[in-house]
This record gives structure tokens, sequence and C-alpha cells, in this order.
């Protein structure tokens, strides 16, 4: 099974996980399961219990333009993540990070990040046009993602049971 996670705040634009974890609640990818997370932080070490791959979705700064649709393999995020000084500082990458070290990471899966910005101290009550518009092609490739995964897992398990029922001597 695939899980998708949505994570984020109910609070503007860092709720576009949230809001894309809604929007494909209501029709979900064949094969997974959906998840909308309230900033998790460690606790998203369990939600990937059970899961053959994941697709976090969540609201990014990196100084990019807002709305810009980052995609990155868990592995690639959990490389880029610094060690938190304490427990509270536990973000996606440091969460991901801790939970390969852990052996309970996904070891199949995406991170797609919405790029957020709001001038200093103005957090909008709702989602701004330029992250509304990626929250849309996040969902798409959110879907696209699934796919791709659903069929190699597929593929895997047609292997598998050939292998099985052919025993090589």
């Amino acid at each position: 099974m695939i899980r998708i996670i949505g994570i984020g705040s109910p609070f503007g634009d860092d709720g576009a996980g949230l809001e894309a974890a809604r929007h494909l609640a209501v029709s979900p990818p064949s094969g997974c399961e959906i998840v909308a997370a309230d900033r998790p932080g460690l606790g998203l070490i369990d939600l990937f219990a059970g899961a053959e791959a994941v697709i976090l979705i969540d609201a990014t700064r990196s100084g990019a333009p807002a709305g810009t649709l980052h995609d990155l393999s868990l592995r690639r995020l959990a490389r880029r993540a610094p060690t938190p000084a304490s427990s509270h500082a536990f973000g996606v990458a440091a969460a991901l990070q801790l939970a390969e070290q852990l052996g309970r990471g996904p070891t199949r899966g995406r991170v797609l990040g919405v790029e957020i910005a709001h001038p200093a101290g103005r957090i909008p009550d709702t989602l701004t046009a330029p992250v509304h518009r990626g929250l849309a092609r996040a969902v798409r490739r959110a879907r696209w993602w699934a796919d791709r995964l659903e069929a190699q897992r597929s593929h895997r398990a047609k292997r598998a049971a050939s292998s099985a029922a052919n025993p090589t001597v």
C-alpha cells in the first residue's frame, strides 16, 4: 500500500499539504491511503508503518518563487537534513533521517514541496493564489507518482509470484 501524507498546519499557505490531502481523499489513487497530518513532528515516523511507499506533500521555504513545486526522493531529503538540537525541531527531513536510522523509514517514495512565501509577520488566512496553483500541480504530481509506484509494486509482485511458481533448480 502507498500512503500519501499531506503535512501542514491549518494556517494560510502552510496548509498546502493538508489541502492536497483533502483533494486526493475525494478520489484516492488506486492502492493508496490518504492521511492529513497536522504538524506531526516525530509522529511522522509512526505514519510510515505498514506503507510500502510514501508520498509526502508539504509547504516549503527555500527562497524559490511562491507556488514552485519541488520533487525530491525521500533519501535525498533525508541526506540534506541537519541534525536537530532538540525533539521540538523535528521537521519532515529530520523525521525521515531518524526513521532511516531506526530502520523504520519507507524505502520508496517522494517528497513534494509547495513553495510558500508570505511577508514577515503576515500569515494569510487562506492559501494565496500562487500556492493554490502549486497545490494543484502537487496533487497532479502525487497522482502520477502513485500510479508509477503502484505499477512498480505490481510488477514486483508478479515477478515474485512467477519465481515462486517456477523455482530454479
